[in-house]
């Protein structure tokens, strides 16, 4: 799981990420030097963003957004939004075409199982409706493509995502000045509006709301946290704090810690290339002891 974040600013554009992966097995196992963002290319004006399934078997999600570097360097685009409908073209090809979305697709064919019912060959045995479930929410994957397009210097971003029963939709794009978080949005949703969505259809579906959804909707935004468009610093700043209250948020919960490790942000202004604010190095798994034992010397 992530907690991933986009911010898009009059300046420019921030991304933000934990560093958390998991894998499913006897349980799940966590791996916290994951990277869920990228430039795309070398001295690039654009970057990516990724939360939910972590990389395809055949193939990653470096190797797939490095080609779409390439070929956003070969073939210059003529805007954000096209190089986002290719990284969705592309990306769309590879997700089609991989082994453990078409096994998802085949046990969807099948009937729920049912152990009040005989087995038969049209209904998901136990083990297979299990792997179904899981794979029906584990192949969910999101993608934030954003920057400018040069000779135009106006940052945009889009956000495209894909589902293994679903048709693939087209990239959408984030309205300027707005922040989009993907991946485990509660806490910072809770934390900002007072509430998040769960809990405002929970009470709208308990059956003892009696006004319109309109009429919640007045009195839980009445306590929203305003928001002004933030100067680009301030901005990392927002992204930053929002990723890591989420991860303490985690840490003390009693829930799976699903977000973690080092946290990357970075940013493409209106006057630069991407840039790199926060980027954990290459030995960060290895120094990781190294910092705690010279904390406790």
């Amino acid at each position: 799981m992530t907690i991933a974040m986009c911010y898009l600013t009059r300046e420019g554009v921030v991304f933000g990420a934990d560093s958390t992966a998991s894998t499913a097995g006897s349980g799940f196992h966590y791996y916290n030097h994951n990277q869920k963002l990228f430039e795309l290319g070398a001295d690039s004006t654009f970057g990516a963003l990724t939360w939910g399934m972590g990389g395809l078997p055949e193939i990653s999600h470096r190797t797939l957004l490095a080609n779409l570097g390439d070929d956003l360097r070969m073939n210059r685009p003529a805007s954000v939004q096209e190089a986002a409908t290719r990284w969705a073209t592309a990306f769309f090809a590879a997700y089609d075409a991989s082994a453990i979305v078409s096994a998802c697709r085949t046990l969807h064919t099948k009937t729920a199982h049912d152990a009040a019912i005989a087995p038969n060959p049209g209904m998901r045995t136990q083990e297979e409706e299990a792997a179904y479930q899981l794979l029906k929410e584990g192949l969910i994957v999101g993608f934030c493509i954003a920057g400018f397009a040069p000779p135009d210097r106006t940052p945009h971003a889009f956000e495209v995502s894909f589902e293994p029963l679903a048709a693939p939709g087209a990239p959408v794009e984030i309205p300027l000045g707005e922040y989009r978080f993907w991946g485990a949005p509660n806490m910072i949703a809770r934390l900002i509006n007072g509430f998040d969505w769960a809990i405002r259809d929970g009470i709208l579906n308990s059956g003892k709301w009696a006004g319109t959804s309109a009429e919640l909707d007045a009195i839980l935004f009445d306590r929203f946290l305003a928001h002004h468009v933030l100067p680009i610093r301030d901005a990392v700043d927002f992204v930053h704090a929002c990723i890591y209250s989420t991860i303490k948020a985690l840490k003390f919960s009693n829930f799976s810690q699903i977000c973690g490790g080092p946290i990357e942000i970075a940013t493409i202004t209106t006057d630069r290339q991407f840039r790199w604010v926060r980027h954990k190095p290459w030995d960060a798994a290895l120094t990781e002891g190294d910092r705690y034992e010279a904390a406790q010397r």
